[in-house]
């Protein structure tokens, strides 16, 4: 569900989407309640804002600057996010350039990893600092790293690994590398016991099979060893042990390539994060997730097309057999939507647009464009989908599908663009009897005054009648 480029010719002109002139968060701050969700669906862009709960966080920059990173849970579908209050910096609040602002870029166990720019120049290491988050209820703490002597590191291929044996706080960072010859790799390695940055050498157990250089996201495995899987969506995931045992095999990266595609001509360009995930099940297990479209005959061109159907599948490797085995698999049409949810999803009226097309009222789920699969870390059985009733919208529903009953567990209507990951900090949260969302800094101007037009309660889209045309 990318955005897509502007065509030419006799393909069909795209609407540009205009850039926003404020950054809000998907919805605004509310108790999600007790207990805490088991895990979440939680944005990777953090937001300015100034008001605090019990998961606020408080410490300094590098440079010396206040800055307090507040996390607001909420369950899914819905999307769960950090806000932060850096006054030096953000001075613009929810204006501020998107450049600025910080980024989740990992979350393991109960800490969390954020890139925070403290100056103005995101191509200098010496302006970013990476601050790990680690969630107590009413003693959250922030810890920030010290930057590595030579590397300026992408998000997407950092690491972020909590060590349990023994549980004594500590983690690990770290960054893996292709140095441009095929299966050999550097592996950048901060300790916070030792509280330094180490480098050492790594190469695939088969460079010939190995087909990986660029990393879409991080699987944290943990394990004795402490295990990370680098993964490309394109085609596999390496995997990592960050802890040497001291055996031969301590610099050796294993290779798993992913499935096939399930529909290999992609309905939209784009990314494949549009389509697939890859995620450590409750089992500790690897899984993968994947959607897919069926369109109308006739409806696809260069732009869109008129979703028929689409499908849902859940596999898991096996790594006995070094095999995907399918778990789950259906389709939208396959799926129970009952009374309360379906008035959550838009009513979709089809109009004709050619032989192919019938004008009919359409069931709602099976019409809309999915994308972004991403599973829950608590219910192997359940998948939250991005859906639009065109991949071009702004207009979203975050879905929460039962794969194995074939049913529609929740629906979220959202306006936000944002993207998301799984995790399970929430897990680590304490219940409260009651939330305390009281200022540390006395009486607040809050930044977000676009919140005075609105109730400060979770927006929930109307149920409306769309054409597709």
């Amino acid at each position: 569900m990318a955005d897509l480029p502007t065509v030419d010719g006799d393909q069909e002109e795209e609407t540009p989407i205009p850039r926003s002139i404020s950054w809000l968060p998907p919805h605004s701050p509310h108790d999600c309640g007790d207990p805490p969700p088991k895990s979440v669906l939680l944005d990777t862009l953090v937001y300015a804002d100034d008001r605090t709960n019990d998961y606020t966080a408080e410490g300094f920059t590098s440079n010396g600057h206040a800055i307090s990173l507040t996390f607001w849970p909420a369950h899914p579908p819905l999307i769960s996010y950090f806000t932060v209050h850096l006054p030096t910096l953000l001075q613009d609040g929810p204006a501020t350039s998107l450049d600025l602002l910080p980024r989740l870029v990992r979350t393991d166990g109960d800490l969390a990893l954020f890139r925070v720019m403290i100056g103005p120049s995101p191509s200098n290491r010496h302006h970013i600092n990476y601050i790990v988050y680690r969630v107590r209820a009413g003693c959250s703490k922030l810890e920030v790293l010290p930057s590595h002597p030579t590397r300026l590191f992408a998000d997407w291929s950092l690491a972020l690994l909590r060590c349990r044996c023994p549980d004594d706080g500590r983690f690990l960072v770290a960054n893996l590398r292709s140095i441009y010859s095929r299966g050999q790799y550097a592996l950048d390695l901060f300790d916070s016991r030792s509280g330094t940055w180490s480098t050492r050498s790594m190469h695939a157990e088969s460079p010939e099979d190995c087909y990986f250089r660029t990393p879409t996201k991080v699987i944290a495995l943990g394990g004795d060893r402490g295990t990370i899987g680098w993964v490309g969506l394109w085609h596999g995931i390496l995997i990592c042990d960050l802890l040497p045992s001291g055996g031969d095999d301590d610099d050796v990266l294993r290779f798993i390539p992913l499935p096939v595609l399930t529909a290999p001509n992609k309905m939209i360009p784009g990314p494949l994060c549009c389509d697939r995930d890859v995620s450590v099940g409750s089992d500790g297990c690897i899984k993968y997730s994947e959607v897919w479209a069926h369109p109308v005959p006739g409806s696809r061109n260069r732009a869109t097309y008129v979703s028929e159907d689409w499908g849902a599948a859940i596999l898991t490797w096996l790594e006995p057999k070094k095999k995907w085995h399918i778990d789950l698999k259906l389709k939208a049409s396959d799926i129970i939507v009952d009374e309360t949810h379906s008035r959550l999803l838009p009513q979709l009226d089809v109009k004709a647009t050619g032989k192919s097309l019938r004008p009919e009222k359409s069931p709602a789920l099976s019409r809309l464009h999915t994308g972004h699969p991403a599973l829950s870390l608590h219910d192997d059985d359940v998948v939250y989908i991005m859906a639009k009733v065109d991949h071009r919208d702004d207009d979203l529903w975050m879905l929460s599908v039962d794969m194995r009953n074939k049913t529609l567990k929740g629906v979220a209507g959202l306006t936000s663009r944002f993207m998301y990951l799984q995790s399970d900090l929430s897990s680590h949260l304490v219940p409260t009897s009651k939330s305390k969302r009281s200022s540390r800094r006395g009486e607040r101007k809050h930044l977000l005054r676009v919140a005075e037009q609105e109730e400060q309660e979770l927006t929930i889209l109307e149920p409306r009648v769309i054409s597709v045309r």
